[in-house]
């Protein structure tokens, strides 16, 4: 599935909502390769959060 820059989406276990920056690649020795999202939080201001791909569609879904 393709996550788009600038979508929102909400966490499925608290109900905040968070902006995709956008899509990148882990390039840690041990997870070289492995495609991850990284979004910000508006109750969370000046961070940056970043998370496997999979793990991610797993814990959010899309804001209508």
């Amino acid at each position: 599935m393709e996550i788009k820059n600038n979508s929102f989406w909400i966490n499925n276990k608290n109900g905040r909502i968070y902006q995709v920056v956008q899509e990148a690649i882990d390039c840690t020795n041990e997870r070289d390769g492995l495609a991850v999202v990284a979004y910000t939080c508006e109750y969370a201001p000046g961070k940056l959060f970043v998370r496997e791909k999979n793990e991610f569609l797993n814990k959010f879904h899309i804001k209508d």
